[in-house]
């Protein structure tokens, strides 16, 4: 048997932040960010919530779509940038609050890319190890609570939410067909957190600096992105003996809106086969994949048989893409 996606959830606050609301904010305007970036508004958690409890509720709404209970879930793999704590993971706080057993409860950083990677990883356990039937993926972010709201070249991108997928068993020929990831630690001061952990630990001057918010080069992600994307998504159809032209749905990262038109352009898959959630979500980070996927599963755009792929760039730098045939 094969491995595939059998659910999908996701949670998006319910305080909505539009551009205008960050022109009071930060230098900046509604203009500015719409040309640049696609993005009209995002979502913002409440001050006393945290990634779990995003992924928390993302999780929930997967296992109710598949009509399952916590019970009959064999593991959780949790991917956050924007974690509850510096340890432990926030895996374990998500596995407390959704009601799962004893059952193996990890985190994946990879900043952006960390859904991807989870998802492959899980897919892995599963083929390896037979006793784990059922494995929940969930990419949760508070962003929020990491920005800098001084530095406009970062703060107007991102917005807060949580996906979660199932992941199963299913017929031969259909879900996890091929991946391709990568990473070039060369560039890892090109997005980040530079203190509170080991190399900056937290201390008067840190804070002073606003080091321990989050930061990135605008022009190097861009970069990057359009080069390590396309060519990943590309590896990752090769592996799975599939072209582009074999593609239905293209979910990728939703950094920005202008940058996954490019990537689609220089991939040739026509823009109805490339949705967009980042205009009304703003860069959710670990989260968009799944939250992307959601939508357009609820929507019924994405039918069995259907070559999909989940494709995402992020921090590190890493990049990474998975195929699926959906069931």
């Amino acid at each position: 048997m094969a491995i595939g996606i059998s659910s999908t959830g996701a949670f998006l606050p319910d305080r909505v932040v539009t551009n205008h609301e960050l022109e009071n904010v930060v230098d900046t305007s509604d203009a500015w960010i719409v040309s640049r970036t696609g993005i009209r508004e995002r979502r913002r958690a409440d001050e006393d919530a945290s990634s779990s409890d995003l992924g928390a509720a993302a999780a929930q709404r997967a296992l109710q779509t598949a009509g399952l209970g916590p019970e009959q879930v064999d593991g959780l793999i949790v991917a956050t940038s924007s974690p509850d704590y510096i340890q432990p993971s926030t895996a374990c706080a998500l596995q407390t609050k959704i009601g799962l057993g004893t059952v193996p409860a990890f985190d994946v950083s990879a900043v952006c890319t960390g859904f991807v990677y989870a998802l492959v990883t899980g897919a892995g356990l599963m083929h390896t190890f037979p006793q784990y039937e059922r494995l929940l993926v969930v990419g949760c972010e508070v962003y929020s609570k990491i920005l800098n709201y001084q530095d406009r070249t970062s703060c107007v991108f991102f917005g807060d939410g949580a996906g979660a997928v199932l992941l199963e068993k299913v017929p031969d020929g259909f879900g996890v067909l091929g991946a391709h990831l990568m990473a070039d630690g060369s560039q890892l001061d090109v997005v980040g957190i530079r203190a509170g952990g080991s190399v900056e630990p937290t201390s008067a001057s840190t804070l002073a600096d606003r080091r321990h918010h989050f930061h990135m080069d605008g022009p190097r992600v861009w970069e990057f992105a359009t080069h390590a994307l396309p060519s990943v998504i590309k590896e990752a159809l090769t592996s799975a003996d599939l072209g582009v032209q074999d593609i239905d749905l293209l979910i990728t990262h939703q950094a920005n809106a202008r940058m996954i038109e490019a990537i689609g352009a220089s991939l040739g898959v026509p823009e109805q086969r490339v949705p967009l959630t980042v205009d009304r979500y703003g860069n959710t980070a670990a989260a968009s994949v799944p939250i992307t996927l959601d939508e357009v599963a609820a929507a019924g755009r994405v039918r069995r048989g259907d070559i999909v792929v989940l494709a995402s760039v992020g921090g590190g730098m890493t990049a990474g893409a998975v195929v699926l045939r959906w069931y």
